[in-house]
């Protein structure tokens, strides 16, 4: 036997430890005689004591480094920038006990119970967990029965330092943000191209949505996708990246851009904006909610406001101007201030009256709430009706809205 194959062995019978006793856990910390502890050792650590040879399994929240040969499971938050080791779980062929008497693959889940004064588990689809501070315990169940086995023995202890409802520590965590702003740059790249391509977005979208594996996914919620004059065509989406939400707002005809805006919500500030055509450079098409009284409160949307704020001042020209937008939300809103100022003894001019007209035939959908929710889509012809626009005149009215 050479020199080097006598270290080996010894390297493996002092790091690996199913060759040695049963190994005993310890709460909130880790295993004695390992140096990997919960909270304080990286990823780093635990590959540089048992080498590469593991499984990765990446999800949304979480990423495991398993240890099959040896029994042991490493936990990390994948959107941890130190990749701190979070819990720690063993199983076969790993041999271990708790201070308090509990043995891997020897005790049972009515052990658990006894030894903690305690009773009940939570379950999933193959297997229930007690868990206890900083300790947590697993048997295995038949997927096709709702109930489990309290006489299963426990397969698998975890370790672990979590906090209410099971959320990992965040001590000595820092957020990595260099994936974010590796997708972001790459986002802008294409809304910026001089030959913008909306195949290469929805293909950079589809990549990059959120799925189990990808904790730094893209989720993208359309909120409308709708028809408005001119033949162009909108569609407004929510945007999600590990917390930060962005809209984007595409205006485009016959599949070509006209229109582009990306606005930050955390930061509330326009990323990006470009239009395409000159003739429409001035135009407003930003997304405005139409509605009365919205909200748990019950209050008017601030366009809606803004309306209101024209009738009292009889701003005749601004609600002009509204009226003839090619933003649905501004048009119609123009439109009901100038039906108030009517009531209020205004003439209405003849080329204003035309456009009315034409709205009040409308099939657009409006961009609408209802009380507290939001994103209901209802025809323009469908709102400006007499009896309708009399009846939000008198709530206004009533409500002191309307002087």
């Amino acid at each position: 036997m050479t020199f080097r194959t006598i270290n080996i062995i010894l390297f493996i019978l002092c790091f690996n430890p199913i060759f040695g006793q049963t190994n005993v856990l310890i709460p909130n910390k880790g295993i004695e005689e390992i140096s990997i502890v919960i909270d304080s050792s990286t990823i780093s650590d635990v590959i540089e004591i048992y080498g590469t040879d593991y499984t990765l399994s990446e999800k949304t929240l979480i990423t495991n480094y398993r240890f099959d040969k040896i029994g042991l499971t490493f936990q990390i938050d994948p959107y941890d920038k130190n990749k701190i080791v979070r819990s720690i779980s063993v199983q076969s062929p790993f041999k271990a006990k708790t201070e308090n008497g509990i043995v891997l693959n020897e005790s049972t889940m009515r052990d658990v119970w006894n030894i903690y004064n305690d009773k009940g588990c939570l379950t999933s689809k193959t297997y229930a967990w007690n868990t206890q501070n900083g300790i947590s315990f697993y048997i295995k169940k038949d997927p096709n029965d709702k109930g489990y086995d309290t006489g299963e023995k426990i397969f698998k202890i975890e370790i672990n330092n979590d906090g209410d409802f099971g959320i990992s520590s965040r001590t000595n965590f820092e957020f990595n943000d260099e994936p974010v702003k590796e997708k972001l740059y790459s986002l802008l790249a294409i809304l910026k191209a001089d030959n913008f391509n909306f195949e290469e977005l929805e293909s950079f979208l589809s990549k990059n949505k959120v799925s189990e594996k990808e904790p730094y996914g893209f989720e993208k919620r359309t909120s409308f996708n709708r028809s408005i004059e001119n033949n162009l065509i909108q569609e407004s989406s929510e945007l999600w990246l590990v917390g930060s939400s962005y809209n984007l707002n595409i205006i485009k005809s016959d599949n070509e851009l006209v229109y582009l805006k990306l606005t930050d919500n955390n930061e509330q500030k326009t990323v990006i904006e470009r239009t395409e055509n000159s003739e429409l450079e001035n135009t407003n098409f930003d997304v405005y909610t139409f509605g009365t009284f919205c909200g748990f409160t019950g209050t008017p949307p601030d366009k809606c406001q803004s309306m209101l704020d024209l009738v009292n001042s009889y701003n005749y020209d601004q609600l002009a101007s509204w009226l003839k937008s090619i933003n649905p939300e501004i048009a119609t809103y123009g439109y009901i201030g100038l039906e108030f100022l009517k009531k209020k003894g205004i003439i209405i001019e003849n080329i204003e009256s035309q456009r009315m007209i034409e709205l009040s035939e409308s099939d657009i959908q409006l961009n609408t709430c209802y009380g507290c929710i939001i994103g209901v889509t209802e025809r323009i012809e469908d709102v400006l009706t007499t009896k309708n626009i009399n009846q939000i005149y008198l709530s206004f009215q009533q409500s002191g809205w309307i002087k």
